[in-house]
């Protein structure tokens, strides 16, 4: 099963029409969104992610698997957790989103500790926040991690604090399903910087580069993203399904449903 160390890099950025979730909340917003490596060509992995009443539906799909569904997530704030479905193996899981904050936070903890200069950056990240005048993007530069944000302005409060509560949870999340995925304070920085702003993103490039000395520790990640302002049809029987499917799926421990612990 693709893991979501690629995804969860980025996380999926959602665009200025997600007002539409506060306009549309019974009516729904589908995000499609692929996530590039350096200059390929062909997207590493694609998400559809679904907000519809309260909850937040996100299908992995693994192109190098035909498109299928390799693993959904649901979101559930109101109950404070996260369901995971394998359709492969018929499984789900749940983590709480108190146990995921946790993790974080003893991971800041940790790494604060530690005499490298930038494992004691991945725990309390600074920026420089510079606007490019042609451009318009927002970059946020460091001598390790880089984002560059295409932006557009967001329409209410409303929808920035749905925005920020989506992408600090999956973010936070990232850290516990990729434990070698340690850019989760940085991701939250960005968030916060783009609240400030009254901004939300629509393209973001992430360059990490731990060692400048380096270069073929260099990565640079791209993320691409199309809204679709309602549901059809296919939208709602598959929010039906995955309600069926956490319905019906055999329960198990974290332990059981994360595939790296099996031989």
């Amino acid at each position: 099963m693709l893991r979501r160390g690629i995804v969860g890099v980025l996380v999926i950025a959602t665009l200025g029409v997600l007002s539409a979730l506060t306009v549309n909340a019974e009516e729904g917003v589908r995000i499609e969104s692929k996530i590039y490596f350096g200059s390929e060509k062909e997207p590493k992995a694609e998400n559809t992610t679904i907000f519809h009443r309260g909850l937040i539906y996100d299908y992995l799909r693994n192109p190098a698997e035909g498109g299928r569904t390799s693993e959904t997530i649901v979101l559930d704030l109101a109950r404070g957790r996260f369901v995971l479905l394998d359709p492969k193996r018929r499984v789900r899981t749940e983590l709480t989103t108190e146990e995921v904050a946790a993790l974080c936070e003893n991971f800041r903890q940790w790494a604060s500790s530690q005499t490298d200069a930038f494992t004691r950056f991945l725990a309390s990240p600074q920026f420089e926040e510079v606007v490019e005048e042609s451009s318009g993007d927002l970059v946020l530069q460091s001598p390790w991690v880089t984002y560059r944000v295409a932006t557009v302005e967001a329409d209410s409060d409303g929808v920035l604090q749905q925005f920020r509560d989506f992408t600090d949870w999956y973010a936070r999340l990232n850290a516990r399903l990729n434990p070698g995925y340690k850019l989760v304070f940085a991701r939250l920085a960005l968030n916060e910087a783009l609240q400030k702003r009254r901004q939300l993103p629509r393209e973001i490039t992430l360059v990490v580069q731990p060692r400048k000395a380096f270069s073929f520790q260099k990565t640079v990640i791209r993320s691409e993203h199309q809204v679709i302002y309602h549901l059809v049809e296919s939208d709602r029987d598959r929010i039906a399904q995955t309600g069926e499917f956490m319905a019906i799926f055999q329960p198990v421990d974290f332990s059981h449903y994360d595939r790296r612990s099996e031989p």
